[in-house]
């Protein structure tokens, strides 16, 4: 039973990280994310600056997409991509990580 609990909680942790753009130009990002044990999903979209960075929460688990405009209206009329590829899947050691595209 603890176990079970301790395993629980560990995956609920909260994981702390950056997605950085390494063009020289600003790019429209839209992020959908697939939270396990959450229904739907979560839609972010920025712009980013050139070389700038954006902070991210995500919990363990979550499956994160940086879509593109295709993927981007499959989700707005209903359907999911979370069978696709993801650009990352969140782990406890990605805490304080920069990752680029």
């Amino acid at each position: 039973f603890f176990a079970v609990i301790a395993c629980y909680s560990q995956s609920n942790e909260p994981v702390k990280f950056k997605i950085k753009n390494t063009s020289i130009l600003p790019k429209k990002v839209t992020l959908i994310s697939y939270t396990p044990g959450d229904n739907g999903n979560g839609t972010q979209g920025y712009w980013m600056w050139p070389r700038g960075t954006k902070e991210f929460t995500f919990k363990i688990g979550t499956k994160l997409f940086l879509a593109n405009q295709k993927e981007v209206n499959t989700v707005m009329s209903g359907a999911s991509i979370e069978n696709g590829k993801p650009y990352l899947i969140v782990k406890k050691e990605d805490q304080d990580k920069t990752f680029t595209f």
